[in-house]
């Protein structure tokens, strides 16, 4: 097992931009924290002069293991007061960095250890018996010395504009209630899988159907919402997927076993990318109450979609709000966002991307939004609307859209945008949007 996580983040590394110290500095901390066995979920610590690079680390250090199947978040902490933050949110294991320069070197200092304790030891507790030492020397690129704040005069380069190309997938009859990508069958690429009303449809990255399933059999909800809600998930060790429809008590469990889902049980919680949570019968939301790696919290009111990257969740509101965070219970608000919006790394930076839907229920068209995660925790920070600045990309289609998630559906390590939109006859479509590259 270590061995395949190993081997999927090279070839993951293999796509980072060449000579970004960045990366390769975040690459070589989580393949020693993959060859040493340690377990996830993981908390990334780490202190260096400039907070800007603090966070940019952790974030694409949390991004490497996350793409490795280790949860991850990063704590914003000392090293050393990370170890008792890192207990108390129950993660076991804790990666401590201090990062510093001199002359036109970067050098990383720390560890990655269990967090737990012995007690059964004797008088004084121990550590857990699994720690590896991290001591890592780079030279300094015009990235890495501008968040270090180390004056050294890069070659200027163009800027390469972040655009997506919008393709058709498939056209439905009916509304698409929900949608969730993963990897079913171990190629590296990722299937979709769609709810239309009660019937789950499992494709492949071409649109082609490869199983279908009937989730009439699961108990009747104890209320029907009055527009069509569900929720899908794909989970790993084993691959399964798990679907929810919103006229169901229950979500069931499937396993795709040649061409035909098998059903393997029922459960009343359901992962939206990091969260667990439950949907409320009578309602197209998720209840407040929520699990995020292992702990129970409680958000602020019920929400209608979620999606989470490298450590960082967008959360849409029933209100047409939404907020991109990286604790919780979430703060913040951003404004006109729709619950057909999603998170995803097109760019393959370690860094996702928000796509954002407009917030409107009516009209025959909707607006697609591109932001940076800078611009977006921005706009949260501040109460803005997503109107409130210039997007990287923008798009206008027919419909609403009305479900989102992000896909590596040709297994190059970036990730495209694939979401399905609700047509004025009652149809439904399904899009993705991909990186134009340069």
């Amino acid at each position: 097992m270590i061995g395949a996580l190993l081997s999927s983040l090279l070839l993951g590394a293999s796509a980072a931009p060449a000579g970004s110290t960045l990366e390769r500095l975040a690459d070589d901390v989580a393949m020693r924290v993959i060859a040493a066995g340690l377990t996830g979920p993981i908390g990334v610590a780490i202190e260096a002069k400039d907070p800007a690079f603090t966070r940019a680390l952790g974030t694409v250090v949390c991004g490497r293991l996350t793409r490795a199947t280790l949860s991850c978040e990063v704590i914003e902490a000392t090293p050393e007061a990370a170890v008792a933050i890192a207990r108390q949110r129950e993660l076991s294991t804790l990666v401590r960095l201090n990062v510093s320069t001199e002359g036109t070197t970067v050098t990383a200092r720390g560890d990655a250890l269990e967090t737990w304790k012995n007690f059964w030891s004797g008088e004084r507790p121990t550590r857990g018996p699994r720690a590896t030492a991290l001591g890592l020397t780079f030279e300094l690129d015009a990235e890495i010395a501008a968040l270090a704040g180390v004056p050294l005069t890069p070659t200027p380069s163009p800027a390469v504009p972040l655009e997506l190309k919008l393709s058709s997938l498939a056209r439905w009859s009916t509304v698409p209630v929900a949608l969730a990508a993963g990897d079913l069958d171990g190629d590296r690429r990722s299937e979709l899988a769609v709810l239309l009303g009660e019937e789950l449809v499992l494709l492949n990255a071409e649109a082609r159907v490869l199983a279908r399933y009937d989730l009439s059999s699961a108990p009747a909800a104890a209320a029907v919402s009055r527009e069509p809600f569900g929720a899908i998930a794909f989970l790993q060790n084993p691959p399964r997927l798990v679907a929810w429809s919103g006229r169901r008590a229950k979500a069931e469990v499937l396993t795709l076993v040649g061409a035909t889902l098998k059903p393997a049980g029922m459960q009343d919680t359901i992962a939206v990318d990091a969260l667990t949570a439950r949907l409320e019968p009578g309602l197209n939301r998720f209840l407040p109450e929520i699990q995020v790696g292992g702990r129970a919290t409680r958000m602020p009111s019920g929400f209608q979609a979620s999606s989470t990257r490298a450590g960082v969740t967008l959360v849409v509101w029933p209100d047409g709000n939404g907020t991109v965070t990286r604790q919780f219970p979430p703060s913040g608000r951003i404004g006109d966002v729709g619950c057909g919006s999603a998170l995803a790394d097109v760019d393959n930076d370690g860094v996702p991307e928000l796509l954002v839907s407009t917030a409107r229920t009516a009209g025959d068209a909707d607006e697609l939004r591109l932001l940076s995660l800078s611009v977006a925790e921005g706009l949260a920070a501040n109460a803005q609307s997503t109107r409130s600045t210039t997007p990287s990309w923008q798009a206008t289609l027919k419909g609403r859209v009305i479900v989102m998630t992000g896909a590596d559906l040709d297994g190059d390590g970036g990730e495209e945008f694939v979401f399905g939109t609700w047509l004025m006859d009652g149809t439904g479509e399904l899009w993705v949007a991909r990186r134009v590259t340069p």
